[in-house]
């Protein structure tokens, strides 16, 4: 039993040792030739954009179509605003005998204003205006102006042909305190009566053409000798410009006064809007501001209307203008005259009656409308008027609507008369 279990212990050696040495003898062996194939075509790969395939093979084609941007072929040039073309040379200094014109201009006298083709007179000269220092403008701006001449009442007595003198970025519109007719808010202290309405502004302002016409009178009344106009210092420098429209066949004319410097000459054609002068305050003021006058007839201080019943109103508004009288029917002058909304009871507007001194140089009512006050600018709606008369609160309620007058008259009843009692009143109870 040991000789066999040894002979099978020597057969498990002699083949792990012939195993062992056959994997020598493989690991022996020279490594074979690496062989390398040159390919004889270029492979190609495929980069083909699906999309593509699906859009050539005609996918889609009743859909909408892809959109398509247009790509610039030349830098972008910002656009540019034309430069306005308005006569804006300024004064020629000249002497007193050529500062107003010895004839009056033609005018059409038609109902309706037109305006013109543009046939500007060359100024000459090259007077140098002086320097202005201009304050700062005001942050707010007022309603836009309806666009003159308009004429909306249903019978045709409204003649709203003016522009307004001063941009809406600025005042342009009257002091409430000095309205036309009026000596100021003083009773104590009373001013001269007034003959147009004041625009309160920073000196520099623009002063602007309030329609279309010829100029007669611009001069610098300070600094021209004998350059007064209508022999007032009052004024100081000043624009007088004859309109080529006129009402009921006299001429119109608007004037701008208190001017720091005047930009125009006599004989020159402006337009509606053209610059003609810059706010001052010369002549006799209290601030530098413009005064602005309506004329009609033979232009003297005595022919003035008032401005508000020319010059249009802000877009949305409109004027209400009355008579104020006493029981008797007696004209009132210098009272005041309140509105206020109907609806919530706040004041919008305030102004007196006009004083009238029964001379040549007097106000005048509106020969429409004849008025003895106005107030301009009320926005569209429905409103009370009232007057304090003879102690009695007189009111009455009126609708205001867009670019037209709304005419109110206020006069105080008459109370009744106190009857003595009849005999049988009189009598004691039996």
């Amino acid at each position: 039993m040991q000789r066999g279990g040894s002979f099978l212990s020597m057969l498990i050696v002699l083949l792990v040792v012939a195993g062992f040495a056959f994997m020598l003898w493989l690991n022996a062996r020279p490594a074979p030739a690496v062989v390398v194939i040159l390919p004889t075509q270029v492979a190609t790969v495929d980069n083909s954009n699906a999309w593509q395939d699906v859009l050539e093979a005609g996918f889609g084609l009743n859909s909408t179509p892809l959109p398509t941007v247009a790509i610039p072929a030349q830098q972008f040039v910002a656009p540019t605003l034309a430069l306005p073309t308005a006569n804006t040379t300024p004064l020629a200094v000249e002497q007193a005998s050529g500062n107003v014109l010895a004839t009056p201009i033609p005018f059409d006298a038609g109902a309706t204003p037109t305006l013109p083709a543009a046939t500007a007179v060359a100024a000459s000269g090259d007077a140098q205006v002086t320097a202005q220092i201009v304050t700062r403008p005001p942050q707010d701006w007022n309603p836009p102006a309806l666009v003159p001449p308009i004429s909306r009442d249903p019978l045709g007595r409204d003649h709203y042909w003016f522009g307004r003198p001063i941009d809406a970025n600025a005042t342009n519109y009257g002091l409430y305190y000095y309205p036309y007719g009026s000596d100021g808010p003083e009773q104590e202290n009373a001013y001269r009566v007034h003959h147009g309405i004041d625009m309160p502004n920073p000196v520099g302002e623009t002063v602007r053409a309030g329609g279309s016409g010829t100029v007669i009178w611009a001069s610098d009344g300070l600094r021209v000798n004998d350059g007064v106009f209508q022999n007032s210092y009052s004024y100081g420098n000043v624009v007088l410009i004859q309109h080529d429209f006129g009402y009921r066949g006299q001429a119109l004319y608007s004037l701008y006064a208190h001017l720091s410097a005047v930009l125009v000459q006599n004989g020159q054609y402006v337009r509606l809007g053209d610059p003609i002068g810059l706010v001052g305050q010369s002549g006799r003021v209290s601030g530098p501001h413009v005064h602005f006058e309506v004329r009609m007839g033979d232009n003297s201080y005595g022919s003035t209307y008032n401005p508000v019943l020319w010059m249009v109103p802000y877009v949305g508004t409109g004027v209400i203008a009355g008579r104020v009288l006493d029981v008797n029917g007696n004209w009132l002058q210098d009272e005041e005259i309140t509105v206020r909304s109907f609806n919530s009871g706040l004041t919008v507007g305030v102004t007196t009656s006009y004083i009238f001194y029964d001379n040549i140089d007097d106000v005048n009512s509106d020969p429409e409308w004849n008025e003895n006050f106005a107030l301009g600018d009320i926005p569209a709606g429905r409103y009370e008027v009232v007057a304090t008369i003879d102690g009695q609160r007189v009111s009455r309620v009126v609708n205001v609507e867009e670019g037209t007058t709304t005419f109110v008259e206020l006069q105080p009843v008459l109370a009744a008369t106190p009857q003595p009692p009849t005999p049988e009143a009189a009598a004691p109870a039996p």
